[in-house]
């Protein structure tokens, strides 16, 4: 009886220091699809000038090392890295292409690099401050944007942060254009049991040479039943001389086993209609009504190790 007991007893403890599975390193893969929805209708009697429907669809890969390993006894997997005030660089590639009606279809790649730093150590002063630093290169056709990231936060308790960022993207296209954005975020994790709520709220203005400034603002937050599983919901809104975009979301986060996790997310973006006169030739004065939307459904797997 009592080899019985050891034996399971052992079992037991070998099972509960396998499920903490802690990591030092990330491997991610996705794909994503989506459908642009463009139309023009004659404002006055309804009449559609011209329609079209674009499919778009992108595939990624990224790799994350962890500059100390991973504890993941702090709350849901899914934040395990959060909730640890982990430090890492991230490299990631992909693929995509446009399909346009009666058109060749552009393709392009990605690339992108970023770190995330976390300050800690007994007594440091600058303990729990945050920097980040990224760069994405993103190329279609003969376009290239580039874009530099770099932001400052801190974690004003174990499980809130709050960030300033600043992004410029370069559209190197001959124009010499290019888009400063600031903007900055709140993230704060509320356990409930094994699970808990991840929220986020942000912020963001842009400036565009010779263009009215662009804001944003946006919520997500993701409800964790226990360690493994997550529902999440999203909320994003840009507004532009008068007329707003506004983005929904929804996802799902499994962690099938302690290493492996996939998650699937839906994104539907509208648009204001926007309404004018044409002034093309045979057409002056002719009221018009443009709507366009945008939606997508994307697959990830994440492994761990």
């Amino acid at each position: 009886m009592f080899k019985k007991t050891a034996i399971i007893t052992g079992i037991a403890l070998a099972m509960s220091a396998g499920a903490q599975a802690d990591y030092d390193w990330e491997l991610g893969a996705g794909y994503t699809g989506g459908t642009i929805e463009q139309e023009v209708k004659n404002r006055a009697n309804k009449e559609q000038k011209a329609k079209q429907d674009n499919d778009t669809e992108n595939f990624n890969v990224s790799g994350t090392w962890y500059m100390e390993t991973v504890d993941t006894s702090k709350g849901p997997l899914g934040q395990a890295a959060f909730l640890d005030a982990s430090s890492s660089v991230t490299v990631a590639t992909g693929y995509g292409k446009t399909r346009v009606s009666q058109q060749n279809n552009p393709d392009g790649e990605t690339y992108v690099a970023d770190m995330h730093y976390v300050a800690e150590g007994p007594g440091w002063t600058l303990s729990g401050v945050i920097v980040d630093l990224g760069f994405e290169r993103d190329e279609l056709g003969d376009s290239k944007i580039d874009t530099w990231n770099a932001g400052l936060g801190t974690y004003i308790t174990d499980t809130t942060t709050v960030m300033v960022e600043y992004n410029y993207t370069s559209l190197n296209n001959g124009s010499g254009s290019g888009i400063d954005n600031y903007g900055g975020a709140i993230e704060s994790f509320f356990a409930m049991g094994d699970g808990g709520l991840m929220a986020e709220a942000n912020f963001g203005r842009s400036y565009v040479n010779n263009r009215d400034d662009v804001d944003t603002y946006g919520v997500t937050g993701t409800y964790y039943l226990g360690s493994n599983l997550g529902f999440g919901l999203s909320w994003e809104q840009a507004e532009e001389s008068g007329y707003e975009i506004n983005s929904f979301g929804v996802s799902a986060e499994w962690f099938v086993s302690e290493n492996l996790a996939v998650t699937l997310a839906y994104t539907d973006i509208g648009a204001d209609d926007v309404t004018g006169l044409y002034t093309a030739p045979g057409q002056q004065n002719i009221p018009f009504r443009y709507e366009a939307s945008y939606e997508e459904l994307a697959l990830s797997g994440l492994f761990r190790f």
